[in-house]
């Protein structure tokens, strides 16, 4: 019987390499795009994630910080007429008497007993309570560290209320709540919002409005804006629109509870 001649084995034509590849490289050039966009969404995601962290550890800071204006362990004894007191839109110094306990110094531990003061103010890119930087660029730039773009304060004032006659009341009368008897005590509401304390007596200030600008230190070529971003005084920050950094904006008020 004879044997059938076996087919020589066959190997791939030269049209079914180049099919075969260019499928390879079309596979290819989207797991590459893939990559890229997962990697500028993760690059972005982590500019977005420290802005916010850095702008939600200042506002936590400036609270506590400026919340301890006008402590005294004694309440019987009268507010300082400085409890507050500012020599510009972007800087704040609050006084307190620390009980040695339960008030905070500008690097987060217990302010020692005793007469206190702390200055909080912007200082080029960084924001800055006494020496200690709560907020600021890396060492040489390029980082991945948050830039303070705009800090500015300004002060809530509860105006005088009116007695029964009509008349502004006077300091004495001052009371945010008290028992006065017939005449009606001062709410301890803000009327008013003001840049500067000049003229703002002690008993009038009861809230300190803060407005604090940041961007990342990193840029994402992703990052395309329409228009330039405002800052605290709604102006337009130069160079805003195309530096392709991450812009965000964070307010608060701040109560003084201290009266």
């Amino acid at each position: 019987m004879m044997k059938q001649p076996q087919t020589p084995p066959r190997g791939f034509t030269l049209i079914e390499l180049m099919v075969a590849m260019a499928i390879a490289m079309i596979a290819l050039l989207a797991v590459s795009q893939l990559y890229i966009n997962s990697r500028q969404t993760f690059n972005l995601l982590a500019m977005q994630n420290r802005v916010s962290e850095d702008g939600r550890f200042a506002l936590a800071m400036l609270q506590r910080t400026i919340s301890q204006a006008g402590f005294r362990p004694n309440p019987n004894q009268a507010l300082p007429t400085n409890h507050v007191s500012s020599d510009s839109a972007g800087t704040i110094t609050v006084r307190f008497n620390a009980d040695g306990v339960n008030q905070m110094d500008c690097a987060g531990g217990v302010a020692a007993a005793g007469p206190t003061e702390l200055t909080i103010a912007r200082s080029g890119s960084k924001l800055q309570c006494g020496s200690t930087d709560w907020l600021a660029p890396s060492d040489g730039g390029g980082g991945n560290a948050t830039e303070v773009v705009d800090f500015r304060l300004s002060y809530g004032v509860d105006d005088a209320d009116n007695d029964a006659g009509g008349n502004p009341r006077t300091p004495a009368e001052y009371g945010c709540g008290a028992d006065l008897g017939a005449m009606r005590a001062r709410d301890c509401v803000a009327n008013r919002f003001v840049d500067t304390l000049a003229g703002i007596s002690a008993d009038q200030l009861v809230a300190v409005k803060v407005c604090l600008v940041l961007r990342s230190e990193k840029t994402d070529r992703t990052l395309i804006k329409a228009a330039g971003v405002s800052n605290c005084s709604n102006a337009e920050i130069s160079g805003s629109q195309d530096d392709q950094k991450l812009y965000r904006m964070f307010q608060t008020t701040v109560l003084l509870r201290n009266r």
